[in-house]
């Protein structure tokens, strides 16, 4: 979906419809068009940047409504660049601007007048941060146009990526002037570099882009992978860095790269709280350029969930028939009520046991354990499925669990109440003997008929050179 460039600030519904040939699950969701803050200009490059000069830049919005108040935070490297001052004046809040906050890494700044109230959501190391409001609680000029200006001083040659770590505008208060909404903002980074990349090109930042992840749940994990690429000539990513959350909740994850290993793209994360959550990757490549990537994910709570928590099978590759093999299947509540439902165990479409659960409370684990005697079965991978029953209401069977979706079929299913695995069984060869196959488990699935014809054409093998006869089944 591409919103036009006119497009104004605003919530918009937008409803999806199937058919087939019937319109089915209608859906409709919010898009919300937010207020663009970002800095101008975007890139300051150029190698006449030498240690001594400065540099000034703007931070500046654009599509906002009416608005009274400005909290912005923004990230150097200050090994490259070191704060030296703010210009507010002539900004888009008028000659009423007051100063709430002003800090640099976490810390008052330096000859400055003006006190910091640290904030855990964004304030940090390498971090310059600022509140403004109007005294009078309205905005006094048009909402387009600059913020403020802020101007460094030039300390090392390199890349400093100029990144948003937190941006907000605040609303105007209501009749009552007793709540302030903030508005809905999308920070856009800058960057600075006054250093050759190679063949006189100057540093780009890489392109790093992150997709957000279906159904994110509140206490469970969630999964996130990245891709970036380096913009600067015979560039690769060296680095990712991986922020989740914020303040007592924020959660952080680095991958670097070893000597002849990539860096790893995916990310696991944990939410303690639903709705949305801030999740930020950068990318760094070979010659330090580094770019942020933001999004936002909305983590839901589950009310009524039970799910396979874990399948067990203490022995899955070259079984011998006639072995035990040690299965269990670990329900989990996931919800938060006591719930009931059945775990079933069957190999190969064949149900095997089953067993109640009952009055599961919240967080709490129920096992099934089953010992497969394979005496009598045939070499080939068989596969084991453990179900857990979808919790319903008793009397009007309706499904009650939340965390669930529709399949193919229209039907809705729990994602987390089924899980496979695999035994495969071979052949048993006299003592001193054995046939290597060099497959993996994945492959003997595509290849079980023919996996039992290998193992019985070397059988033969072993009978032809006069080997001891196979001992029996």
């Amino acid at each position: 979906m591409t919103v036009p460039a006119t497009t104004s600030y605003g919530a918009f519904n937008v409803t999806v419809t199937g058919k087939n040939p019937a319109p089915i699950n209608t859906i409709i969701f919010v898009l919300t068009i937010a207020a663009k803050i970002a800095v101008h200009p975007t890139a300051t490059a150029d190698l006449s940047y030498k240690v001594g000069t400065s540099i000034t830049l703007e931070l500046n919005t654009t599509d906002s409504p009416p608005f009274s108040g400005l909290t912005a935070a923004i990230f150097i490297n200050e090994n490259v660049l070191q704060f030296r001052g703010i210009d507010y004046s002539g900004g888009v809040l008028g000659n009423d601007a007051q100063v709430s906050s002003e800090c640099l890494d976490k810390r008052t700044v330096l000859g400055s007048s003006n006190t910091c109230n640290a904030d855990l959501t964004f304030d940090d190391q390498g971090v310059y941060s600022l509140i403004l409001f109007t005294s009078s609680g309205q905005n006094t000029t048009t909402p387009n146009g600059k913020f403020f200006s802020i101007t460094f001083n030039v300390i090392g040659i390199g890349f400093s990526p100029i990144h948003f770590v937190f941006q907000e505008a605040q609303a105007q208060c209501n009749s009552n002037c007793h709540t302030i909404a903030a508005l809905q903002t999308v920070g856009y980074d800058g960057y600075f570099t006054n250093e050759d990349c190679g063949s006189g090109n100057l540093c780009k930042p890489p392109v790093v882009s992150l997709i957000p992840p279906l159904r994110p749940v509140q206490y469970r994990p969630v999964s996130f992978n990245v891709t970036a690429a380096s913009q600067n000539p015979n560039g690769v990513i060296t680095e990712y860095n991986w922020t989740a959350g914020s303040g007592f909740a924020v959660q952080r994850y680095n991958s670097p790269s070893s000597l002849g290993v990539k860096p790893s793209t995916n990310a696991t994360f944990t939410f303690q709280f639903t709705g949305g959550n801030g999740v930020t990757v950068s990318a760094q490549d070979n010659y330090g350029a580094r770019a942020y990537y933001t999004i936002v994910v909305d983590v839901f709570r589950v009310w009524v969930d039970l799910g396979i928590a874990a399948l067990n099978i203490d022995r899955i590759i070259g079984v011998i028939p006639g072995s035990i093999v040690h299965i269990v299947a670990t329900a989990i509540n996931n919800g938060v009520n006591p719930e009931n439902s059945t775990i079933s165990l069957s190999i190969n479409n064949v149900n095997k046991t089953m067993i109640s659960v009952k009055n599961l409370g919240p967080g709490n684990e129920s096992s099934l354990r089953y010992d497969w005697n394979t005496a009598g079965y045939a070499p080939r991978v068989y596969e084991i499925v453990t179900n857990l029953d979808t919790v319903k209401d008793p009397i009007t069977g309706q499904i009650l669990e939340n965390d669930t979706f529709r399949n193919s079929r229209h039907q809705i299913v729990d994602p987390n109440n089924v899980r496979l695995g695999f035994v495969q069984l071979i052949v048993s060869m006299p003592s001193g003997f054995g046939v290597f196959l060099g497959l993996t488990l994945p492959e003997t699935l595509g290849l079980g008929i023919v996996l039992v014809a290998v193992i019985v054409f070397a059988a033969g093998l072993v009978k032809k050179s006069r080997a001891q006869p196979l001992e029996p089944l």
